[in-house]
């Protein structure tokens, strides 16, 4: 049964969303916002304004630190609080600069985000990049269907550019060029930056191009050729590959681009390269991420020399034992 009390804060929190509408409208037209990122802070602003209870003209620096605290409490991860407070400071700041909010009620500097425990970054050894290929090769050499060689077309240029999942779906064919192997995108934050292409990629891209019998733009679409592939069509077809694949780690189609990044390391390749690679506009980005890999590299690197202050004999024991 809805109480007063409830329809009161679903009134409110009806408000505050078509208030912000216009700002998601504008950030999506100025390419601030892909789909999936709008989605995600519609939800999340949803669920912080439920929480709050309040109009956003209303609410304070300490409703936003209460509403962290009442989150963990319930036992929300840190990585979903922070989630929704980026959310919350990205519309508050909007709404700040256009005047509806007063710069000193709300004081963005204080707003406290709970520390999140990084893990190491995921990836995928050579063998196990080879076990998973092998699969999709397998259904190839049965079938040779235009959507498997889609599949080995997209999961080639993830695993050779780097790129993001969205950015390789947003790929016009137009804007493939297969002489130079580049591929100017539209990255994170509507930021330009260009996919450098490998020999492989070329190979899929050409052969999946020949297969197509639709006159869409976009490189990668649907079965029936009318539309993008979606991200959740591409999410469903990867948990297929995952599952057959038998590999134990508990990987995304993210783990692409960060097995690119973590090979390209391992064989030496410049943390500076790398980040340019990666599209990350700060090199702390890339180290933040990828720091593990880098110390574990300079840590084989080590010579036996640097070993001398070990007595002989101890170590004429150690290989006898």
């Amino acid at each position: 049964m809805l109480t007063k009390a409830n329809i009161s804060i679903r009134e409110m929190t009806h408000e505050n969303l078509q208030l912000a509408e216009r700002y998601f409208r504008d950030a999506s037209s100025a390419g601030h916002f892909r789909a999936r990122t709008e989605e995600k802070y519609r939800v999340t602003l949803d669920r912080f304004l439920k929480d709050v209870g309040k109009k956003f003209i209303d609410i304070t620096t300490d409703d936003i630190n209460d509403f962290t605290y009442r989150a963990q409490k319930r036992g929300n991860a840190n990585s979903t609080i922070c989630g929704t407070l980026h959310a919350v400071k990205w519309i508050i700041k909007e709404l700040q600069e256009d005047g509806v909010i007063d710069k000193e009620k709300i004081n963005l500097n204080k707003v406290i985000f709970p520390k999140i425990d990084r893990k190491g970054v995921m990836y995928l050894t050579i063998e196990e990049i080879k076990k998973f290929f092998a699969l999709i090769e397998a259904e190839i050499k049965q079938c040779k269907a235009t959507r498997i060689i889609r599949t080995m077309t997209l999961y080639t240029l993830l695993l050779e550019s780097g790129a993001r999942i969205s950015e390789a779906l947003s790929i016009k064919i137009k804007d493939v060029d297969l002489e130079n192997r580049e591929i100017p995108i539209i990255g994170k934050g509507g930021k330009p930056r260009t996919l450098f292409i490998r020999d492989k990629s070329v190979y899929w891209i050409k052969r999946y191009l020949e297969k197509r019998q639709d006159r869409n733009e976009y490189l990668f679409v649907n079965r029936a050729g009318d539309n993008q592939w979606s991200y959740n069509d591409v999410c469903r077809s990867f948990q297929r590959y995952k599952k057959l694949s038998g590999i134990s780690k508990d990987f995304t189609i993210h783990t692409f681009r960060h097995t690119f990044a973590t090979q390209l390391l391992l064989n030496g390749l410049s943390i500076n390269k790398v980040s340019f690679l990666l599209g990350h506009e700060r090199l702390e980005t890339t180290i933040k991420y990828y720091i593990g890999i880098i110390d574990k590299m300079e840590a084989r690197k080590i010579e036996d020399k640097y070993f001398d202050f070990v007595p002989q004999a101890a170590l004429k024991v150690s290989v006898m034992q």
